[in-house]
């Protein structure tokens, strides 16, 4: 009896460019981030913690809030207000960097669909505004 062949199937994958020395996070996230402006409050839901700061960067997944004061673990869940381009938002999140007393970049968890489109509607009106400079 002929031994059974085995195919081996390969995929052509890109690598992907590697981040800068400026923000060693970028290759942990899932989709691209865009410059915004704007203000930002970052609190935990049960705790009455309220910061305030500005909103630097935002993806559909999550956003980098400015702050000097906070002093958060990685995984802790907050909620975050902010605004930016006349449009507000609230959200909660995970705290998924924390980079010195300068802020922290936020992982969102349980958007609603609704707020979820509307997040990608920003997203893209803030890709194509930076498309154009």
């Amino acid at each position: 009896m002929p031994a059974a062949s085995a195919v081996i199937e390969t995929r052509q994958t890109q690598v992907p460019e590697l981040p800068s020395a400026e923000s060693p996070v970028e290759e942990k996230r899932r989709h691209p981030r865009y410059r915004c402006e704007g203000m930002a409050e970052v609190f935990l839901p049960h705790g009455g913690l309220l910061l305030r700061g500005r909103i630097l960067n935002l993806s559909v997944s999550g956003c980098y809030i400015e702050t000097a004061m906070l002093n958060l673990e990685r995984g802790t869940l907050v909620e975050v207000y902010f605004v930016t381009n006349r449009l507000q938002f609230r959200v909660q999140g995970n705290i998924a960097e924390v980079r010195g007393k300068r802020g922290a970049g936020i992982s969102f968890v349980n958007v609603s669909p609704r707020r979820a489109v509307q997040i990608a509607r920003l997203v893209r009106e803030l890709a194509e505004q930076q498309s154009t400079n």
